[in-house]
């Protein structure tokens, strides 16, 4: 059972409004993370496409960021298979090496 004083209400300058946000204060340190990420790739967006509009960086910051999730997704799924693959051909290399009488 999880009691009140695992929660906290954090402000987070997000963009160009601030949120209070109720988070686990565990995770209070990566919400802070996520929150610089975002204000300096918009940051870059601003600086590199001046005078584009504010929701414009927004969303080309948003897709940007989608993007990094569907490629860290794809680079954890091809290593996980890798990894296994690489495991059950050592298991089967050591199991075809041994003698009959080992076994």
């Amino acid at each position: 059972m999880e009691s009140g004083n695992d929660k906290l209400v954090i402000q987070l300058m997000v963009g160009k409004q601030i949120y209070p946000i109720t988070v686990k204060r565990e995770q209070e340190e990566i919400y802070r993370k996520a929150s610089r990420m975002i204000n300096e790739k918009l940051g870059r967006y601003e600086q590199s496409y001046p005078n584009l509009g504010y929701e414009r960086y927004t969303s080309v910051a948003l897709l940007d960021f989608a993007v990094q999730v569907l490629q860290l997704q794809g680079q954890k799924d091809d290593t996980l298979y890798a990894d296994t693959v690489q495991r059950l051909t050592a298991e089967l290399d050591e199991l075809l090496c041994k003698k009959p009488d080992d076994r």
